[in-house]
């Protein structure tokens, strides 16, 4: 019986292993798009740390938008993120 449970289970993960393939690339792709946006949040923050920034007020309004505009993929990409590793985890 051992031996049938194991063939089993092989085949069980034979059919599965596409779509684990899928939710692991997609899971990468997240974690790239976050890694990027953390690194442009980053040099924003720099940018709104200059003081010679804020001598052209349409340009300090054009970097704060882009600041909060990319905090909110941040915080969404952070969502699918933990969807996505919470449906990989169900598969594995």
């Amino acid at each position: 019986m051992g031996e049938r449970a194991a063939r089993d289970r092989s085949k069980h993960r034979r059919r599965v292993d596409p779509e684990v393939r899928e939710l692991r690339r997609r899971l990468e792709e997240v974690e790239r798009q976050i890694h990027a946006l953390e690194e442009r949040l980053r040099q924003l923050g720099e940018t709104l740390g200059d003081p010679s920034l804020y001598a052209d007020g349409e340009r300090v309004r054009a970097v704060a938008l882009e600041r909060k505009s990319a905090e909110e993929q941040v915080a969404w990409l952070m969502r699918e993120w933990e969807a996505l590793s919470t449906e990989l985890a169900a598969h594995e």
